[in-house]
């Protein structure tokens, strides 16, 4: 009861932390826009929705004219002046040769916003060109079809590649990320709230209650904050395995609070902790993108209801290594006395 009780007081003082209260809008935010959000890049990305380009063309390309209907100039000087002042998207250098292979030179702006609707529309414009070329050359042109289980074919829309790759490969670990690191840093803060006043709180609960209270205080706001954003998640329409991905999500949870325990029990005071855990554990989750199976990789997967035995592997050293952290904390605050 006396765990509870702390547990309760230490939850009653996270409406005072701005920091982790600004992370947490930022958390519901993320997972309650993420279907507008993904719409938006299909938008950006998607060459269906950036087909109108204008192509300037210097060379002699006939089958290029064909496909891609090209303005034509005499020269690369001209074709660049043209293209500054915005009367074609892009330039395209090419003579193009039935006998050998085909280089092609492409210009473009600088500007960032003025990319994102060219390229994707240009790569469409080109990979066409292509398929024309092997055609005329009579080379086979692979086209992919997809079925469903009964054997009929699947007309896959353009552009759910790119929601779906982001969902699930980006914005899904993006959030899990952030609560792993509100986690450990609201933790740091409430263990360096009770060393002021550790000595008196001992006369009344035992080291121990005060270390449970502190977990218990973690679980709570994690349990809180995954729910949100899983409700945000499926509310947008986004399918997802929960009992998956609730355990998936809490070995990342785990080793975020562990180290954060770790970090307290060698830091001075409260600023150096949060700048020594932040430093450890967030190129540390980062790590984890470039190779599976890691943590971060099984969240994907679980949110795709793949299953993975590492998770349980994965569970059990981050319980171990859990229970040491505690015991260094332990240590570290009867230092304190």
């Amino acid at each position: 009861m006396d765990a509870v009780k702390i547990a309760k007081k230490d939850l009653r003082a996270l409406a005072k932390e701005k920091t982790v209260l600004v992370a947490v809008l930022l958390l519901v935010s993320l997972s309650s826009l993420s279907q507008i959000v993904a719409v938006g890049l299909t938008i950006l990305y998607s060459p269906s929705f950036n087909a109108n380009i204008k192509i300037g063309l210097v060379g002699n390309a006939p089958i290029f004219e064909r496909v891609a209907h090209p303005v034509k100039f005499e020269s690369l000087e001209e074709a660049l002046a043209s293209l500054k002042v915005g009367e074609v998207d892009a330039v395209v250098v090419l003579n193009e040769s039935l006998d050998c292979v085909n280089y092609v030179d492409v210009y473009i702006l600088k500007e960032d916003v003025k990319a994102v609707k060219v390229i994707p529309a240009l790569r469409k414009i080109l990979m066409d060109y292509q398929d024309t070329l092997r055609a005329y050359k009579g080379i086979p042109i692979l086209n992919v079809k997809a079925y469903d289980l009964s054997g009929k074919p699947v007309d896959v829309p353009e552009g759910i590649s790119i929601q779906f790759r982001f969902m699930y490969t980006a914005l899904i670990p993006l959030i899990v990320i952030l609560t792993s690191i509100i986690l450990g840093v609201y933790l740091i803060d409430i263990l360096y709230e009770e060393l002021g006043c550790l000595e008196v709180l001992l006369c009344c609960v035992r080291l121990k209650d005060v270390l449970l209270a502190k977990i218990l205080a973690v679980t709570f706001v994690s349990a809180l904050l995954t729910a949100t954003w899983l409700l945000g998640l499926i509310a947008n329409g986004v399918s997802i395995n929960v009992p998956l991905t609730v355990t998936s999500s809490y070995t990342n949870y785990i080793l975020s609070v562990s180290i954060a325990m770790i970090v307290f029990r060698f830091s001075r005071n409260r600023e150096e902790a949060q700048l020594v855990y932040s430093l450890i554990f967030i190129p540390l989750i980062l790590s984890f993108l470039t190779f599976a199976p890691s943590p971060l990789s099984l969240v994907v997967k679980s949110a795709l209801s793949i299953f993975d035995f590492a998770i349980v592997a994965f569970l059990a050293i981050d319980l171990i290594l859990l229970f040491l952290a505690v015991k260094l904390t332990e240590f570290a605050m009867s230092k304190n006395l």
